[in-house]
């Protein structure tokens, strides 16, 4: 009998794994596991050859296996030709990249075939193992040297049908007629009818209140197995994928959030291919979304993120301190207002950092950032897909649009019962509060508060979360001050960069010790890099005050890897600055 399932585990659950294999032939499945190794045998060519022929394969994920790298290799492989089912033996925190699977728990488990969890268990997988049985499932059903050869991707039972059917003899007569390329293209069809159910199943999870985002990731994985080419599955499991980038407390990050940058691109790229080869199969704001978020997805940082002590450096005495500046005008979008009286006080250093010098966003980007933000809670649902996409992958235009995006909740809130389209866009402008800066949270405060108050009256689950996510905002925006990291190329630097860093703490920033990273690290120009989700007002006024410190207009990158717990910019200075024969400024020291 065939391979059906193959079970990946560490040495130290062999008896867990013996057990399960057991439970599972007992059910009429063909299971592989390393017991079946003969002697003499090459054993990575045999596991390797067994998994890749096996449609479904398990893992048992224990204290031991989230360790083995055997194990993890096997997994990534499978997950890779999606056929990996998860599966818990130990309560366990599962290895990054597996995190957002769905798993199934044998917690506990005595091995009792017909124990709820493993009858659960045996039900997935024959699911899964008939939809691997389907014509054009992708399936990997060879049997190698010396097996069944071709044929072997009809199932036994549909051979003996259509030896029934057609007589043996008549057999190998029909294989090269009309007739049996007609039965073919009649499989063929039949598989993409039922892609087509599975991908209208999935969008239903998709778009259901609230989201089914585990089953319609398994829905839009089904459908794409019976038919690769169907470029909206693609299209939408993309989008899923850059959804789940934002949700949880907190959100991904580190290679579980890379794993989900990554599997957004590869299928945002397989909807665009299969769209240039046959328009129709995208329309035409589709494959535009499609090609804007592949760019977002492509890009790269420069350099890793800065990571280090946040102790202020020892400054050499300088003029008194400066009276705080101003506020600045806020953002389109905030309203002033009076707290509640039982709202909590703001801290001494978060009221001293509201006083922070800022750069509003220029015209045309603070426009884009709005639409974005009215486009949440839009009554076209792939709409409200498209902004969501492009806010959680640049944290410069959601940082923007977010106070938009608060006076369209508090707006919407005001129509009741509330319909779809503000429940997702409020699902969505939760999952922005989480990854928002403390900066950028304390600019919107009295917002926030508003639209808290306005969301007490209100029973819904989506209110309730939003609800939530608003409570550890504020939270949130009492955190310290902003970093200032400085960053020289060489000491004749030292003394410039000591005025900068006084000017940075005079106008609320934390400022560490300078850093000498060599000329070699030094960036072409002088250049403030943000880390994040940072405040990206905060970010242009550093980027002002360097172009003057510095004698050259200053860049401005975004470290979009970047997770920091404040608001952190680093700023660098080219190896021009101050070196002989390159640009002189006042403060320039001598050599050393």
């Amino acid at each position: 009998m065939n391979t059906e399932i193959f079970i990946s585990y560490a040495r130290e659950d062999r008896d867990t794994a013996h057990a399960l294999a057991d439970a599972l032939e007992s059910h009429g499945l063909s299971v592989w596991w390393d017991r079946e190794l003969a002697g003499g045998e090459d054993f990575a060519t045999k596991i390797e050859y067994q998994l890749r022929i096996a449609p479904v394969v398990l893992v048992l994920w224990s204290t031991a296996s989230v360790l083995s790298g055997f194990v993890r290799d096997e997994s990534t492989r499978a997950r890779e030709q999606g056929k990996l089912l998860p599966v818990r033996i130990e309560d366990v925190q599962l290895p990054l990249g597996f995190g957002t699977l769905h798993t199934l728990d044998l917690l506990d488990w005595d091995g009792d075939a017909d124990d709820e969890a493993c009858a659960r268990l045996i039900e997935q997988i024959r699911q899964r193992l008939e939809v691997a049985r389907r014509p054009g499932s992708g399936a990997d059903t060879s049997h190698g040297p010396g097996g069944a050869g071709p044929e072997a991707s009809l199932t036994r039972r549909r051979r003996r049908r259509l030896l029934t059917t057609l007589g043996a003899a008549g057999v190998a007569g029909l294989a090269g007629s009309a007739g049996w390329l007609g039965w073919q293209r009649s499989q063929h069809e039949q598989g993409r009818r039922e892609a087509r159910e599975r991908l209208e199943r999935a969008l239903q999870l998709h778009f259901a209140q609230p989201p089914q985002l585990e089953g319609a990731q398994s829905a839009y994985t089904d459908a794409l197995a019976l038919d690769p080419a169907l470029a909206r599955g693609h299209y939408f499991l993309a989008h899923l994928y850059v959804q789940l980038m934002l949700r949880g407390s907190p959100p991904p990050a580190g290679e579980v959030l890379e794993a989900l940058r990554s599997d957004a691109l590869q299928h945002f790229a397989a909807a665009l291919e299969l769209a240039r080869a046959e328009p129709t199969r995208l329309d035409t704001s589709q494959r535009l979304v499609a090609s804007q978020q592949l760019g977002a997805l492509r890009l790269q940082d420069a350099a890793p993120a800065l990571s280090r002590s946040t102790a202020p450096a020892d400054l050499p005495a300088s003029e008194p301190p400066a009276a705080p500046p101003p506020v600045a005008a806020a953002r389109p979008g905030w309203t002033p207002a009076s707290a509640p009286p039982d709202a909590p006080r703001i801290t001494a250093a978060a009221a001293a950092a509201v006083q922070l010098p800022r750069i509003a966003a220029p015209a045309a980007a603070a426009e884009q950032a709005r639409q974005r933000a009215e486009a949440l809670f839009s009554r076209d649902r792939e709409a409200r897909l498209a902004a969501g996409a492009a806010l959680t992958l640049d944290a410069t235009l959601a940082a923007e649009a977010l106070p938009t995006a608060i006076a369209r909740a508090r707006s919407a809130l005001q129509q009741t019962p509330v319909d779809a389209a503000t429940r997702e866009g409020l699902v969505t402008a939760a999952a922005l509060l989480r990854r928002a800066s403390p900066s950028t949270l304390r600019g919107q405060e009295p917002a926030l508060r508003q639209l808290l108050q306005g969301m007490a009256p209100v029973d819904d689950p989506a209110v309730r979360e939003v609800s939530q996510a608003l409570e550890r905002a504020l939270q949130r925006s009492q955190r310290e001050r902003p970093v200032a990291y400085v960053q020289i190329a060489h000491e004749r630097q030292r003394p410039v960069a000591e005025a900068l860093l006084s000017r940075l703490a005079r106008a609320g920033y934390r400022t560490p010790a300078i850093e000498n990273t060599g000329a070699a690290r030094a960036p072409a120009r002088p250049e403030v890099r943000s880390q994040g989700a940072s405040d990206p007002d905060l970010a242009r006024w550093n980027q002002r005050v360097l172009g003057e410190v510095a004698g050259l207009p200053a860049g401005l990158a975004l470290l979009r890897n970047a997770r920091p717990d404040n608001d952190t910019y680093e700023i660098w200075f080219d190896a021009a600055l101050c070196a002989p024969g390159g640009r002189t400024v006042a403060g320039c020291g001598n050599d050393p």
